[in-house]
């Protein structure tokens, strides 16, 4: 009887394990790769930027999806038509599909969020190909409010 039980324990730890291990939330580990966390302008990976989607915030914000034809890798960009009148008042994420790893405007890499007087701002990059692809997500704060519109891009 106890090598029965004792079987049946070793049987459910490794059960666990293998549930565990096929959970989505585990079944991929981030990536690191030489342009992650980078700024797309010091690392001249800006100058082959194509823009994959631009899509309106508001009627003064939109979000775009950058991609990098020579390095492969892709940021967002939140603009204004005009400039900001707060601090923090529009902010962009970049994340990659294959490992959610995302970067902000915020992030090192990026070049802060959109302050009182600019009219943009960009992430730092995501290696970005195939199978890979990655969605560029923008906000804009609402007027005398801590509310923000959020808006996103296709996934590429």
């Amino acid at each position: 009887m106890k090598k029965v039980k004792r079987l049946l324990m070793v049987l459910s730890v490794v059960l666990t394990a293998i549930l565990v291990s096929l959970h989505p939330a585990n079944s991929t580990l981030a990536e690191t790769h030489t342009y992650d966390g980078k700024s797309p302008y010091y690392n001249n990976c800006a100058d082959s930027a194509v823009t994959k989607d631009k899509v309106w915030i508001d009627s003064v914000s939109y979000v775009e999806l950058k991609y990098s034809t020579s390095c492969k890798t892709a940021w967002a960009k939140v603009s204004l038509t005009r400039s900001a009148t707060s601090n923090y008042e529009a902010d962009a994420r970049i994340v990659r599909s294959t490992d959610g790893k995302a970067y902000t405007c915020d992030s090192a890499g990026g070049n802060g969020a959109v302050n009182k007087g600019q009219t943009s701002c960009y992430t730092a990059m995501v290696y970005d190909y195939n199978p890979r692809k990655a969605q560029g997500q923008g906000k804009h704060a609402i007027a005398n409010s801590d509310a923000y519109n959020q808006e996103e891009t296709i996934w590429y």
